[in-house]
């Protein structure tokens, strides 16, 4: 597909799309949409705060108080959704992406050859029911969230030779050989217990269960759209993307501590399958994040741990599967039953701006700029990759006074794993780094713009004779 044909692809739509409430722009469904239900957001951190615990996961509800308008087109039924105790939170986003390098040999399907540029898209739909008028549970919530994509699967992410995909969202769900199916990604219950103690159980997509950031988080949508800059590259291979999950949270006046366990088993196909469920493992993960004020400005430090009690390729032997993420190895292939990531990250703002966050729903975080980090050590076999590390600047844009403008410049570097002589040959593993920046125009409350190049040095170099790769394109997204 061409250039032109493919940003006429993107721009199309947006003719089509009214901002059915302005609510729901950026910062609104950042905080209230994708991030509901995941072990740590600003979703559970409402559970103490100002919503209160009936309203975590549902604060969706607590934009109204922000003053927030309706228009036409969804406006009258939203409003009575909610009044019945449904809560709907949406957004489509655009990906128009090329690369110039890449892979330039031939490879195995699903890569694919560099120097080439392509449309993606993808859908995301969420649904909050209060379970205390649909069932009598006092502060109970149910997350149900679907999503689809359609034209290239991946965009360029299988095409440039890096172990961490370029254009990660375009990747989602993993799903290669459906485009436009709707799969039910979640179905998630969530009951608090206390202010102290949230529980959660269900089916949910993997995006943001840990190691989220405020400057570099998320799920590609609104920041970020490399892989490496959105969370740890390290703990999400070989995590399903979409699977039952148990867990708690614990909200503490000095941060959250959480834990979660998930059958390895992917289940994007799947609506809710229960029989089988840990017969092939167990994946366990825990995470403790402090709230900190150095220097007076705000900020926050995280660690924690993923352990994956699965059978997955023995790399001495076989390199792991080429797409993304990871599964369980097939039969035959030497295998290493346990697996860890031991992770570490934080955020510290340099600068806040006066003014409060618009329509960011209960618990905002103050408007300004800061510096981000990530790094974890991991086992290197079976997980591909041993070493990881990230630093960038990022957060709101005062170019643009009035606007919801963000920008961010990261960062990374991966260091490949213990890698045997079959993997040499496949592909040629070695250490990558790369570099992202991108600038997020908001041109209505809905409808946001983003600019986004990379200079990556890909992890495997056999795919790509050595060479580097540049990566450019255009992300649009609009909420409703």
């Amino acid at each position: 597909m061409n250039k032109l044909a493919s940003l006429t692809l993107i721009t199309a739509p947006i003719v089509f799309l009214v901002c059915t409430r302005s609510a729901l722009g950026q910062d609104c469904l950042n905080d209230a949409g994708y991030e509901l239900g995941h072990v740590d957001s600003a979703a559970f951190e409402s559970a103490s705060t100002d919503c209160g615990c009936g309203d975590f996961v549902g604060c969706g509800t607590c934009c109204e108080a922000d003053g927030c308008s309706q228009s036409t087109l969804l406006g009258d039924c939203r409003a009575h959704l909610q009044e019945s105790g449904i809560t709907f939170l949406g957004n489509v986003t655009h990906f128009a992406f090329g690369v110039d390098g890449g892979i330039n040999v031939p490879v195995p399907p699903p890569f694919g050859q560099g120097d080439t540029f392509e449309y993606t898209g993808r859908g995301e739909y969420n649904f909050i029911v209060d379970l205390e008028k649909f069932g009598g549970l006092p502060h109970g919530k149910l997350l149900i969230g679907a999503q689809h994509w359609w034209g290239e699967f991946g965009n360029v992410s299988l095409k440039v030779g890096g172990f961490a995909p370029a254009v990660f969202p375009a990747l989602l769900p993993t799903q290669p050989d459906d485009p436009g199916v709707p799969f039910i990604t979640d179905f998630l219950f969530t009951q608090p217990l206390s202010e102290k103690l949230v529980v959660f159980a269900g089916k949910k997509n993997v995006i943001g269960a840990a190691d989220q950031d405020v400057f570099a988080g998320g799920d590609g949508t609104h920041q970020f759209v490399n892989q490496a800059l959105i969370a740890n590259p390290a703990f999400l291979l070989a995590l399903p993307y979409s699977s039952f999950t148990a867990g708690i949270a614990m909200p503490k006046k000095w941060g959250m501590v959480s834990a979660f366990v998930f059958d390895p088993q992917d289940r994007t196909r799947d609506f809710f399958r229960l029989k089988d469920l840990f017969s092939e493992g167990i994946i366990v993960g825990g995470q403790v994040k402090v709230n900190t004020n150095f220097l007076a400005k705000p900020g926050e430090h995280h660690a924690g741990f993923i352990w994956k009690h699965v059978d997955l390729a023995d790399l001495s032997f076989a390199p792991p599967p080429p797409d993304y993420p990871y599964p369980p190895a097939p039969p035959g292939v030497p295998t290493i039953r346990d697996s860890y990531t031991l992770y570490y990250g934080f955020d510290q703002y340099i600068k806040v701006y006066p003014g409060e966050r618009r329509s960011a729903g209960p618990v905002k975080p103050p408007r300004g700029m800061g510096l981000f980090g990530r790094a974890s050590i991991s086992d290197s076999n079976p997980t591909p990759l041993k070493y990881f590390l990230s630093l960038g600047i990022g957060g709101d844009s005062e170019l643009r006074p009035g606007r919801g403008d963000n920008f961010g410049i990261g960062w990374f570097y991966i260091g490949a794993g213990d890698f045997g002589p079959a993997a040499q040959a496949a592909f040629g593993p070695r250490d990558g780094t790369g570099v992202e920046l991108f600038y997020n125009f908001q041109v209505t409350r809905c409808i946001n713009i983003t600019p986004d190049v990379q200079y990556i040095k890909p992890g495997k170099g056999g795919f790509t004779s050595g060479d580097d790769a540049f990566v450019y394109g255009l992300r649009i997204n609009t909420a409703f």
